[in-house]
């Protein structure tokens, strides 16, 4: 069911097939957004080997100013386990595991990656991703995360003054939700964390054209 390749990265590629079904029923029934959000993802040993190399790459403010967040260039970085699980993520397989995990019903394919990292007082304003059908893909390798550090991933319900869902950031745990139309943003990463940096892998993985 799901690339060889997954296997290297992630438990759920080798999970029973109960617990594939769950997770599919789950993003089907996600609501106005669908979604599904899992933890311990990844092999613990990749997971942290993935927080070191986030620990130790290269970032530079986003090209969009409104953006206030750090981007990691993957063409400017090192070779370690976060080029290797970006371009697995890019790859072939890793959108195809990724469709079939949630059982999305169309081929796609993976149009971008992206690494970020938030210091104190950064955050994402709210954004659409995409007018495109497929999905959006965030790794989550913060550690530590409290509450009153900030960093969460909010979205705005379309017909109240609130939030529709929010998201914390929290260590190997993964978050795919339907990217069509989704407003979205990241609540500050506030004083609090002083000392602790947000870090997230994100990849949009988009209808095949």
């Amino acid at each position: 069911m799901f690339p060889p390749s997954a296997t290297a990265w992630t438990r759920l590629a080798s999970a029973s097939e109960a617990l594939h079904a769950a997770i599919r029923r789950e993003f089907a029934a996600g609501g106005r957004v669908l979604h599904v959000c899992l933890r311990d993802v990844l092999f613990p040993e990749r997971a942290e080997a993935m927080h070191q190399a986030l620990r130790a790459a290269s970032f530079v403010r986003h090209h969009h100013g409104a953006y206030a967040l750090h981007i990691a260039p993957l063409d400017q970085q090192a070779p370690s386990a976060l080029t290797d699980f970006c371009a697995w993520l890019k790859s072939d397989d890793g959108a195809a595991f990724h469709a079939a995990l949630v059982g999305w019903p169309q081929p796609l394919e993976t149009r971008q990656v992206q690494v970020s990292r938030m210091e104190v007082g950064e955050h994402f304003p709210e954004h659409r991703d995409t007018d495109e059908e497929g999905l959006a893909v965030v790794y989550n390798f913060t550690r530590p995360w409290e509450d009153r550090f900030g960093g969460v991933l909010t979205f705005r319900h379309p017909e109240a003054d609130a939030d529709l869902m929010r998201v914390p950031p929290l260590f190997n745990s993964v978050f795919i939700f339907r990217a069509r139309g989704a407003p979205h943003r990241v609540t500050e990463w506030t004083s609090a964390a002083q000392g602790h940096q947000r870090y997230s892998v994100t990849a949009f993985i988009l209808a095949k054209r």
